[in-house]
């Protein structure tokens, strides 16, 4: 092979190496992981989350995962109060969804989610933030409307 036929091969096989990452990278690496505790009667619970704070991450949410760690999450950090829905379009994942106001005081909670499952879930009325775990975390960990969300080190920006 001659060496401008090698140079063509080698950045033919880069650019296919960096285009399966650039299009694979979005469906399957967190957005960025920060603690957070969830406050209950029998103790603190850690996870460890991503954050969905712009318009775009809070509409892919966990779409397209096959995969959560037990003790992850992904926490919808809404700019204001508000009534929020979701649902499971493209999301395989059966999820727990815990609705809370801006001082994570939980108003709803929604167990166990059908994946791809178009029913809307809500809306619930103000809303500052919404976390969602594996389907059956809720359940495990005893998570109640007598826990506590700590979500003041995300507050809104």
């Amino acid at each position: 092979m001659s060496s401008i036929q090698d140079y063509r091969y080698k950045n033919k096989n880069r650019l296919a190496f960096m285009w399966t990452l650039l299009i694979s990278t979005p469906f399957s690496c967190p957005l960025f992981a920060e603690n957070l505790t969830i406050t209950c009667p029998q103790g603190e619970i850690p996870f460890k989350v991503e954050l969905a704070r712009t318009p775009q991450e809070q509409q892919k949410g966990l779409m397209f995962r096959t995969q959560l760690d037990q003790d992850a999450g992904m926490l919808f950090v809404h700019s204001k109060p508000r009534a929020v829905g979701m649902w499971m379009k493209n999301t395989p994942l059966s999820l727990d969804m815990i609705f809370c106001d801006q001082r994570g005081k939980i108003l709803a909670i929604h167990e166990k989610t059908t994946p791809y499952s178009l029913k809307h879930i809500g809306p619930i009325e103000a809303v500052s933030y919404v976390l969602e775990v594996n389907g059956g975390v809720v359940e495990k960990q005893g998570i109640s409307h007598h826990c506590f969300v700590n979500v003041l080190p995300f507050e809104k920006e």
